[in-house]
């Protein structure tokens, strides 16, 4: 039986690809000579308004790929043996991972897709995940550390701002020299380690 998640994964992108609804719960199946694999499977419960009752509805997307054998019972196992073409089928094609790039989300998806579908023996996420959340951190642990030495929290910052705006709010609000230069050397460590890691300063500000 397929696994139902609750969410899509985080930094997964899925615009470029088709997403199937059915009224029932999908299968992995085979159609020589390909296997047809249904993965990400969510359910939801939608009123229908004709008959008047709520029905379920499974979305999900459907990969196609050339059957090479396996116990199409065991999901976890199918998963795992065809995790190269699921890869592929989410990566997109390079007009679409050259678009993904062009707004920054090229790196996170890439990461999505290798940690939801990993391969046989791995256990652990992939190292550029452990080094985005490390990144983010001491980006965010900084922001609160300026604004906590005034008394503040982040609504009286924009949505969006870059390290240059951050340094002169704080010479604007009068936060102490030793504050600052702690700031500007962790913003600098910041900045450095987004582009050694293929990332953007704009996700910093995305959930």
């Amino acid at each position: 039986m397929v696994t139902i998640i609750q969410n899509l994964p985080d930094g997964l992108q899925f615009g470029h690809l088709e997403r199937t609804e059915s009224n029932e719960l999908p299968e992995v199946r085979v159609e020589l000579p390909e296997i047809v694999i249904p993965v990400l499977v969510t359910q939801e419960t939608r009123h229908d308004w004709e008959t008047d009752e709520d029905k379920t509805v499974y979305r999900y997307f459907e990969v196609r790929t050339k059957f090479s054998g396996g116990d199409i019972d065991d999901y976890a196992a199918i998963l795992t043996q065809y995790y190269k073409p699921i890869r592929q089928y989410f990566y997109g094609s390079p007009e679409v991972q050259a678009d993904l790039e062009y707004d920054h989300l090229k790196t996170a998806h890439i990461l999505a897709v290798k940690d939801t579908f990993r391969k046989p023996g791995q256990t652990e996420p992939p190292d550029g995940i452990a080094r985005w959340t490390a990144i983010k951190k001491e980006f965010w642990d900084t922001i609160d550390y300026v604004l906590a030495s005034k008394n503040k929290d982040r609504s009286v910052l924009p949505a969006y701002f870059n390290d240059a705006y951050m340094l002169e709010w704080a010479k604007q609000n009068e936060v102490s020299a030793e504050v600052i230069a702690q700031a500007k050397d962790a913003l600098y460590r910041v900045s450095s380690n987004l582009g050694a890691n293929a990332r953007n300063w704009s996700e910093l500000f995305r959930d």
